[in-house]
This record gives C-alpha cells, sequence and structure tokens, in this order.
C-alpha cells in the first residue's frame, strides 16, 4: 500500500495484494479495482471511513504502526469487521506500507455476546431485592457486587471502597464476627454452601439483620471464593422477636393463671398446646389423635369420659362455644378438676379446627362448702352483732380492753417508746408477746363467757407477775404484748417461772380446762431503737415454741430467726404446691398376715422444694402445729386421693380403704366433719367406710371437747378413725374406752428402744388384747427390719406397713399392681 502523508486514509492505494484480500470482500482484484478505484478502505462502511480517516492520520502522524478496525460491507451486501494492521518500509522517505487485513467478524460477536451477557448478568443481580457478591474469603475481599449490596448498609460503592477497601467483615456487628468467622471456617474446610443470619452497623447506626446464602466456586490459584446472596432479614427478625414476645407473654400469663391454650384439628386429630404444661399429664405441646376414644380413657376420670365424648360430638356437629368441668389427671397421677372451654370454627377448604382454654380450678373453687341460707332472724341477730363488734371496736381503742381493763395497744406503744427512750444505760428491760393455745378453736367450742374469763386470767398472771405499772396489752384475741422491767437475768427467770406456774393454777382454777400458752422474751439491748423491731423479735421467740402443749416460754437468739424464717420459706413452698397442685401422693400398701394380702393403703405425700429435696408429710404436720397456716393441707389431699379414689372405682376396680393423717386442730375447725363428708360422699360419690383417719397418740391427752365431738360425728357418719403412733408416751389409753375409735396403730420406731424390756413387752401385749377385745383393729406401721417386724408380731399386730413389704407407689402403679384385674 502507497500512502502519502498528504493523502487522507481513504486515498490510499494497493500496490499489491494476495488472493485472500479479495476473496475476504468476495471481489475479484478487476472488480476491486473497477468499485474502488484500488483503494483500501474502499470497502470501508461510509459512517466508519471518516473515523478511519482521523485514526490513521493520527497514527501516521506518529510515526508508528497503523491498527485499525472497521466495519466493511461484502459484494453480497454483508457486513464484516477488519482488523487492519500496516507498517512502513524501513527505506528512508519510503511513503509504502506492508499491510494485513483479517476478518474478525466471529471474535466481534463473541466480545458482543459476552458484553450482552454481562450486561444482562448485571441487570439481574441489580434486580434481586438484596446483595450478590462474589468475594475471597481468605482475606474477605470483594470481586465483584451489585448495587444491592451497598443498599444493604446505605453505602455508596465509593463510599464503601474509601471506609472499608471492599473489606466484607467490616460492617458484621461486632459480637456476631466470631460466630461468622467460625461458621465461614467451617464452609470452607468441608468445601460445602455457605448460610448464616449475621447482625450489620448500617451508616445510620442502626443495627441490621442479613441472611447469606453462597456456593463455592474458587479462583484460578484455588482460593476460596463464594459467590453469595444476601438478603435484608431485619423485617422478619423483628417479626419473629414480637412473636416469641406474644408467645413468652402468653406463657407467662397463662402459666400464672394455670391455663393451657390450644387448638386442636378436627380432621387430622393433631392438638397443639401452650402455656401452663409442667403438671399436665404430657409435657409434649404437639400431640395426634389425643381425644379417641382409646386415649380420652387414660387422661379425663372414668366417670367424665362420656360427658367429655358430647363435647368432642358438638364439635364435629356444630359452630360455638362449649364449657365444662371435667376431672384430668396430671403428670403424678392425680385427678384435678379442670374448666375447658372451647370455640368451634369451619373453615372453608381447610376443615374444623377447636381453639379452647384449659383452667385448673382453684382450691376455694373445689372444695368450698355451699352457703347455707340465714333464717331472717339469724340474719338479724348476725346484722347486730356486727354492728356491736364495730362499736366495741371503737369504744376499745379510745379507752381500754373492755374484757381485761389492759391498755389499748395504741396507747401501749406510744407509752414503750417513751420509757425506753428515757431508759439509763444500767436499765433492764424485756419485751413479751404471748398468747393462748388453740384459742379460736377453744373459744368456739366453750363460748365467749368461758373464753373472755380465760383472758381476763391471762391477763392478770402477765400484770401480777411481769408488770407493776401497767405496761400490758391485749393486741387482738388472745395475743399479748409486755414491757417488764427486771434486775438480772436471774430475776427474769424466775418471773417467768412464776407465769407458767400461776398460769398452770388457773388452769385448775377453771374446772382443768387445759388451755396452755406459749410466750416468747426479747431482751432489749443499748443499741435498740426501733420498738416494733424488737415486738418482732419476741413474736419470732414465741413462734419457735408454737405448737408444744402445756406453759412455755423461750427467750430470743438469732438462731431462732433463722430457724423461723426457713420454716415460713418452706410453709410458702407447701401453699404454692397445693396451689399449683404439684403435691406428689403415692400410696404404701397395708398388708394382713402375708405380702400377698394387701388390704389396704396409706395415703404419703410428699413435696419438691426448690432445693431439690423433698418434704415429707411428718415435716408438714410439724408445721401445721406451728400455726404456719397450713390447715386446708389435710383437706386438700383429702379431695386428691377421693378423686383417685372415684377413678379406681369408675373403672370397675377393687376399692380399698385409704388412710390419711390429720391433726386435732384440723379436726377441731369449724365445718370440719362437714367439709370431709362433702368431698368424699356429695362431690365423688363414695363410701364413707372407704377412708380411715389416722390421729396421732399425743393429741388425745388433751383433747378438747370440740376434737371428741368431731370424732364421734365422723365414725357416726361410717368413717373410720385410729390412734396412730401409738404407745409413744402411752396417753391415751383412756381414750380407747370413752371414744368410738375404731383401732390404734403402734410405729415401728418405738419398738427398738422397748425390744429389750420386758415390762414394756408385757404393757404392749396387754394392751393389744385389750383393744382386740373391744373389737379395735391393731396395726404397726413404720416396720423397716425384721426385727421390729417380729416383734410386732410378738406383741399381737396381725396388720403391717412398711418398706421391707412394699414402697410407697405413686396412683397410676398401685392401681395396676393392687387394683387391676
Amino acid at each position: 500500500m502507497r500512502h502519502d502523508d498528504h493523502e487522507d486514509a481513504g486515498g490510499a492505494q494497493i500496490i499489491y495484494a494476495n488472493d485472500g484480500f479479495y476473496r475476504m470482500f468476495q471481489y475479484t482484484s478487476e472488480e476491486f479495482e473497477e468499485c474502488f478505484d484500488n483503494k483500501v478502505m474502499g470497502p470501508a462502511l461510509p459512517e466508519e471511513k471518516q473515523r478511519m480517516k482521523a485514526l490513521m492520520a493520527r497514527q501516521v502522524s506518529m510515526g508508528g504502526s497503523i491498527h485499525l478496525e472497521f466495519r466493511a460491507k461484502r459484494k453480497d451486501e454483508s457486513i464484516i469487521w477488519i482488523s487492519f494492521t500496516a507498517k512502513r518500509e524501513a527505506e528512508p522517505g519510503s511513503m509504502v506500507y506492508y499491510c494485513s487485513c483479517l476478518d474478525i467478524s466471529g471474535s466481534k460477536r463473541h466480545l458482543q455476546d459476552v458484553y450482552n451477557a454481562k450486561r444482562e448478568l448485571d441487570l439481574i443481580a441489580n434486580s434481586i431485592p438484596g446483595g450478590v457478591i462474589k468475594v475471597r474469603l481468605n482475606d474477605f475481599k470483594i470481586l465483584y457486587a451489585n448495587d444491592g449490596f451497598f443498599r444493604l448498609a446505605g453505602y455508596s460503592r465509593s463510599e464503601y471502597s474509601m471506609q472499608f477497601h471492599n473489606d466484607t467483615s467490616k460492617l458484621v456487628y461486632p459480637e456476631d464476627l466470631d460466630m461468622v468467622t467460625s461458621l465461614i471456617r467451617q464452609a470452607i474446610e468441608n468445601r460445602g454452601p455457605l448460610a448464616v443470619e449475621y447482625r450489620i452497623m448500617a451508616k445510620s447506626g442502626e443495627i441490621r439483620w442479613s441472611y447469606i446464602n453462597g456456593t463455592r466456586i474458587d479462583d484460578d490459584d484455588g482460593k476460596p471464593v463464594y459467590l453469595c446472596v444476601i438478603v435484608d432479614i431485619t423485617a422478619r427478625k423483628q417479626a419473629e422477636a414480637e412473636l416469641a414476645d406474644n408467645n413468652h407473654r402468653s406463657n407467662v400469663v397463662t402459666s400464672m393463671l394455670k391455663e393451657t391454650i390450644w387448638t386442636y384439628d378436627l380432621e387430622n386429630q393433631v392438638l397443639r398446646r401452650d402455656g401452663d404444661l409442667g403438671e399436665s399429664y404430657s409435657p409434649e405441646s404437639i400431640l395426634e389423635g389425643q381425644f379417641s376414644d382409646e386415649k380420652l380413657g387414660t387422661i379425663i376420670h372414668p366417670d367424665d369420659v362420656s360427658k367429655f365424648m358430647e363435647m368432642r360430638n358438638f364439635w364435629i356437629e356444630q359452630e360455638g362455644r362449649y364449657q365444662d368441668v371435667f376431672r384430668v389427671i396430671n403428670s403424678h397421677g392425680a385427678y384435678h378438676r379442670m374448666r375447658i372451654s372451647t370455640c368451634t370454627e369451619k373453615r372453608p377448604g381447610k376443615g374444623a379446627v377447636v381453639y379452647g382454654l384449659t383452667r385448673l380450678l382453684s382450691d376455694g373453687e373445689q372444695t368450698a362448702l355451699k352457703p347455707q341460707e340465714s333464717k331472717p332472724a339469724e340474719l338479724e341477730i348476725t346484722q347486730v352483732a356486727g354492728k356491736l363488734k364495730k362499736l366495741a371496736a371503737s369504744a376499745r381503742a379510745k379507752t381500754e380492753d373492755t374484757i381485761t381493763g389492759l391498755l389499748p395497744y395504741a396507747s401501749f406503744l406510744r407509752k414503750a417508746e417513751k420509757i425506753l427512750a428515757n431508759r439509763r444505760e444500767d436499765s433492764h428491760y424485756a419485751l413479751i408477746c404471748a398468747d393462748i393455745n388453740e384459742f379460736q378453736s377453744f373459744s368456739h367450742h366453750y363460748g365467749f363467757y368461758v373464753s373472755n374469763r380465760i383472758l381476763k386470767a391471762f391477763s392478770d398472771v402477765l400484770l401480777n407477775h411481769l408488770t407493776k405499772d401497767g405496761m400490758c396489752a391485749r393486741v387482738d384475741g388472745d395475743y399479748f404484748v409486755v414491757l417488764f422491767q427486771y434486775g438480772s437475768h436471774k430475776e427474769l427467770v424466775r418471773a417467768m417461772s412464776a407465769v407458767v406456774r400461776h398460769q398452770q393454777e388457773v388452769e385448775v382454777e377453771e374446772d382443768n380446762i387445759d388451755f396452755g400458752s406459749t410466750v416468747g422474751v426479747y431482751l432489749i439491748q443499748q443499741e435498740d431503737h426501733e420498738l416494733l423491731e424488737m415486738l418482732e423479735k419476741a413474736d419470732l421467740a414465741r413462734r419457735s415454741i408454737k405448737g408444744l402443749r402445756g406453759n412455755h416460754y423461750a427467750i430470743y437468739t438469732e438462731d431462732m430467726e433463722q430457724q423461723l424464717s426457713r420454716e415460713d420459706e418452706m410453709a410458702g413452698e407447701i401453699r404454692r404446691a397445693m396451689d399449683e397442685r404439684t403435691v406428689e401422693i403415692s400410696y404404701l400398701p397395708r398388708i394382713r398376715g402375708d405380702k400377698d394380702h394387701v388390704i389396704g393403703c396409706k395415703a404419703i405425700p410428699r413435696i419438691l422444694m426448690k432445693d431439690g429435696q423433698y418434704f415429707e408429710y411428718t415435716q408438714i404436720m410439724h408445721l401445721m402445729e406451728r400455726g404456719t397456716h397450713l390447715e386446708e393441707f389435710s383437706f386438700y389431699l383429702l379431695q386428691e386421693v377421693a378423686d383417685n379414689i372415684g377413678a379406681w372405682k369408675a373403672k370397675g376396680n377393687t376399692v380399698i380403704p385409704v388412710s390419711l393423717e390429720m391433726t386435732a386442730s384440723q379436726l377441731s375447725t369449724r365445718h370440719a366433719v362437714e367439709r370431709i363428708h362433702n368431698i368424699v360422699v356429695e362431690r365423688n360419690n363414695l363410701e364413707p367406710e372407704d377412708f380411715i383417719f389416722e390421729i396421732p397418740e399425743r393429741f388425745f391427752a388433751d383433747a378438747t371437747t370440740a376434737f371428741e365431738v368431731a370424732i364421734r360425728n365422723l365414725t357416726n357418719l361410717g368413717y373410720r378413725v385410729i390412734i396412730s403412733r401409738f404407745g409413744a408416751d402411752h396417753t391415751a389409753v383412756n381414750s380407747m374406752r370413752r371414744l368410738p375409735v375404731t383401732g390404734i396403730k403402734f410405729h415401728g420406731e418405738y419398738f427398738s428402744e422397748h425390744m429389750i424390756n420386758e415390762k414394756d413387752t408385757v404393757v404392749f401385749q396387754k394392751t393389744v388384747e385389750m383393744a382386740k377385745e373391744m373389737g379395735l383393729t391393731v396395726t404397726c406401721g413404720g416396720i423397716h427390719t425384721r426385727l421390729q417386724e417380729e416383734y410386732a408380731k410378738k406383741i399381737g399386730c396381725d396388720v403391717f406397713e412398711g418398706v421391707i413389704y412394699y414402697g410407697a407407689m405413686k396412683n397410676v402403679v398401685f392401681e395396676k399392681c393392687f387394683l387391676s384385674e
């Protein structure tokens, strides 16, 4: 090709061209010369020629090689891409160029396809609602990222590059970085996919949630490269947190209210439950086929199964609400009364669903007696009595105690504070809190006249022997407080002994009415200034000996406070277990002759405390006698046992007598016998002879009239009453004659100390002979060794309980072993 410097690119003439050049354009050399005047750029498209002129002129002026790419039209009108390269001849001044022309149409199409594919990929990636990145995970460097990736955190591409140098780890929330790094390391080691939920710090300071899902592709060097999609899941996480909070709130409220909320799919027979499942028959939240005929009998009291089936039929046949009370078994095998409220909805195309609420009835709802209607005259008397009580209370607050003549409590507090504020350093004072044992039951059965007389006599004892200046007050009922000045500790002990001695004399003067008293003493220290705190310590001393028979006093020590605090805590846990229906009740078989002949059982309750230890019934009875407000426990126990016996009976099993322990104070409470009969007969349709009440011997030694009347009423109704722990102090022999008890019961622990004493053996033998001649049963419980068993048989016992025969069993196990055919 010859090219003059003053000519444009289009004027360059071909000096020589091979056949391949002409074939490329589909011309012969003659046709090419005729059509294009032998000009190199002749076939170029018109719109390309101007561009080529400029490029060639620029490259020629620079004196180097010429490199051009342009489109040209072939003879058949098709368009091809030409790559043109020219180099000037080496001779100085020469205008001749050696050129090569290549058809590059194929490679151009491939490049265009690649460009279009990349453009389409970018369009797709930027259309995804989230980020798409290609990242090298050994250093977290971004190799590619779409616009959505940067929008996740609110940065532009340039901001992200300048601030984080394209490092993806810089956005991860610091608390999540170790977790994310660990999961990435695992994915790399396993050469597997990557899936992580994590938090990032957005540009605005907001914490956002992201989910990344990646696939390993690796680069040419084998370094771990992942192609990932990242989605913003903040809204989903917020919804999940709100849902979790709603579920937690629902569970807390339902647990507090002893409720379970549930949904039952009628078509698939799937039950889904939430709420209070702790004591449920199953801890599972999803149960299948739970309301089938086969399974109903295992969770619903047999007497209530047909009633439950009626409710189930209502679900199937109708829409709307249904509510009833059923006895449902719990995790301990005991039946509890539950109120079940349901609402059935028919969903088009989805079948019917039942929404339900199950609530445990409170103890008051289960055991409360129906109030008896008062006659008009009785109602009028009651109203008058109420007015008189209000007038008396008002008068007592203003002047003095009308029964004892003592200071009103408010006046006592004012005077005591003044005396203690002005006391000398060498003076000694004590505060005393005292009350009369079992005064409420005592007052109820002896009447107001005798009770008021006893209150006056007790107040006189306190005044005459503890305080000469009248610093004594009756706070309420039988509760007294005294401020007492003494000279020495010996004088204090002498004064307290005098109180106990003269109190015993008062009992003799009052026709041998044995009421006893409990006195707590706090020795005031120089650093003491708060009167109420001092009174509280005196009351702690009183409570530390509450439950002892007779007249006793105790002086406060710091150990008492710890002990009583522990007792109060245990009593609180027992009341909680009663409220939550978590008392575990087992049954100890009672045998006659040999262990194959089981004739009855004893109900043994126990409670799992917070420390993981079980609190046994003997300990519970001890707390009840100490006045810790657990009088309802025996009635609670009776209700649970009656529910179990009712279930045994409804299943067609043999029912054997069950014994329960009770205290004298529980039997002496108002309406105690009526409540027992209501639980047994009216509520559970059971027979009184199926129940035996064991009452420890010590309560018969100083039995009140109320206690004796309760025993007579129980036996008249058909219940059996036995004197348990008989022989502990030989104090209840006379009760065998006077009271209609049906048996006596020894305890094996007392035999160990009497086995070698022939006199004791004779006494036991004669007592057993006498009991049998009177038609009483003779039982021995607490048999732990063969020696105890042999001694019990030696003195004449023929009915036994103890672990050498059987241990205490849960309700379901006992029923299966001894009651089922």
